[in-house]
Order: C-alpha cells, then structure tokens, then sequence
C-alpha cells in the first residue's frame, strides 16, 4: 500500500526544520527581504498550517504574500499568487479572474493549468478538471499529479480508480522527506472515509501517523473514524491533545461529539460552546473557507440547525458538488425537525 516508513527523513525532524527554515526567512524578512524571499515564507507558513491546524500561520502567510505582490500586483507572478490565495479561502470567481489574466501576462501554462485544475475540482466541474489532471499527470507522473488526479477520481465516484492512482502516486515518491508522502496518505484516508471504508480509512491514517506523527488534521480524522467505530476511548486519546496544539475550531466540535458520547455532558457543551465561538470568529472574516465546516458543526453537537441550513446553503451557492448537496440536504432535514426555538451554544 505505501513505501517503507524508513525511507523517509523522520517526520519530528522535517517539522523542525520547516519551522528552522521559517525562522530563518522571518530574521530576513526583518531585514528587508526581497518579494521572492517574502514568497518563499508565505508558502511554508501556509505548509506549516496546513500540516499542523495553525489558522494563525495561514493568516499569517496570506498578510506576508501581500506584502511580496504589493511590489508589482499586476505581474504575472503576483496575479498567480492572488489566485492561489483567493481559490485557498474559496473565493472561486475571484482565483477564476485572476488565473486568466496571469495566463494573459505569460505566467507558466502548466501551473496555471495545476490551479485552474483545483479550482473546476473544487466547484464541481469535474469532467474538464479530468482533462487537466489527466494532461497533467501523463506529462509528469509524479506524487502530486498522480495524487491530485486520484484524489478528483475519489471525488467523482470511481473509487478502484483512485485506488489505483493513489498506490500509482506513492509509487513515483522518489524523495526522502515525509511530507508529500504524508500528505498523500492522508487525502487517501479521507477518500475511504466519505466512501465510508472506514477499516481503510484507519490503516491509511495509522501509517500517516508512523511517517508524520506531527499531522494534525489527519490525527483529527483518525479520530472521527474512532468514533464512527464506536472506539470513544481510542477517540478522546486522538483528539484531546489536538484543542490545545491547533486553533482550528473543528478539533474542539470533534472532542464535543466524543464527550458527549461517553456521557460527559456537561464538558461536551463547555467545548461546544468554544468551537461556537470559534466558529463564529472565522465566520466573520472567512465565510466563504468555512461555511462548510461550520454548518456540519450546527447541525451536530452545535445545535443551531437553522444556522447550519444557511451556511450549507451559502456553500452550496459557491460550488456544487456531491458534497455540497449532501451537505445541504442534511442541513435542510435538520432544520424541518429541530424546535421551533434554537439554543445557541
């Protein structure tokens, strides 16, 4: 299924030096650094976020990016970099602009094609996003083409393709550091579990956790899958140390639904009412990036279905997808059957 775990660079040592090399360029950035020196922090800021729930490292990356291209923002590499920003906060139309006119001021073809690629994957537009990822991986068949490729097919429902994808990208992972491998596993993971292979989706974020241990999001769908087996105490175990080392208010609705769970109520709503206010923080500054989440939230232990319905709704109007309609369609039973009168948490 995957490659020997000691081929790999140990993944505590790759987190500090990410981190090493981060604090190296912030010291530059202190001094004047240049824009492709500011880039080059934003991009491992945003990495760093990504791979450890820092919604303060991603907030930081964004101001630092638009620091880099406020030096010539209509340049090719500015135009390109707006767009990778605005499609990462889910603002669609706006990365869909600003792709067209990079491409217009002679940025690369082929990267503009990875990230118009995201972008028809992400809203929906599946069949021409098959075409730039199939053109894409047959160019350059490695980890990234052949794992963005499995993970569109996942999304489309041809789940023995994707598998063979999958295996196909860790097969071309020649390098030694854990991270595209890491990140592989763990798109992997969440394919088998909206699929709801759940004994997959637990071997595959069990060997994430061996490579990369530091992964926080896939520690985090580790423990949905625990709970969804009914595992409440591998669960906790999982998730609890995750509410402290991530700002990320979907670690805290995890923890609630595991407490409330085992029966402890009342610390289930202390820490539904902290994910609430979370939530509601980055409502304010990003619906957009997460009006999904957040909806599952209220429908759940958040207890606000009304609430729910209409971030599911404001999701659903930003790109339709299976998940999108899924989404909403639980949304809008949740709120025909909830009471009258919502408790806000």
């Amino acid at each position: 299924m995957t490659n020997e775990p000691r081929r790999y660079t140990s993944g505590r040592i790759a987190v500090a030096n990410l981190s090493a090399s981060i604090g190296t360029l912030e010291r530059d950035r202190s001094n004047g650094a240049d824009p492709e020196k500011l880039l080059a922090l934003s991009k491992l800021l945003f990495f760093r976020g990504d791979l450890l729930g820092r919604i303060a490292d991603h907030d930081r990356a964004e101001a630092i990016a638009n620091e880099a291209v406020a030096v010539a923002p209509e340049s090719a590499k500015a135009l390109f970099v707006r767009a990778q920003i605005a499609g990462r906060f889910h603002l669609f139309e706006k990365a869909k602009g600003l792709l067209a006119h990079a491409f217009m001021a002679g940025y690369s073809r082929q990267e503009i094609d990875a990230e118009r690629a995201a972008l028809l994957q992400a809203t929906g537009h599946y069949n021409e996003a098959l075409v730039l990822r199939e053109r894409l991986a047959k160019r350059i068949p490695g980890i990234d083409t052949l794992g963005s490729l499995a993970s569109l097919l996942a999304e489309m429902g041809d789940w023995a393709a994707a598998e063979v994808c999958y295996a196909d990208a860790v097969a071309a992972d020649h390098g030694i550091s854990p991270f595209p491998g890491g990140q592989l596993l763990f798109e992997w993971g969440v394919s088998a579990m909206r699929r709801g292979d759940l004994d997959r989706a637990e071997a595959l974020f069990a060997h994430l956790e061996v490579i990369l241990p530091q992964h926080v999001p896939g520690r985090g769908h580790r423990a949905e899958v625990a709970l969804a087996r009914a595992k409440l105490d591998v669960a906790k175990a999982l998730v609890a140390p995750l509410v402290e080392m991530s700002d990320d208010p979907e670690y805290r609705a995890v923890h609630a639904e595991i407490l409330n769970a085992l029966g402890d109520c009342g610390a289930a709503r202390e820490e539904a009412k902290c994910a609430a206010e979370g939530y509601k923080l980055l409502l304010a500054r990003r619906p957009e990036a997460y009006a999904d989440h957040a909806a599952a939230f209220f429908m759940g232990i958040g207890n606000r279905p009304k609430r729910a319905l209409e971030l599911a709704l404001a999701n659903f109007k930003l790109r339709d997808t299976p998940r999108s309609r899924k989404l909403l369609a639980r949304a809008s039973h949740a709120a025909e059957v909830a009471p009258v009168r919502e408790v806000a948490v």
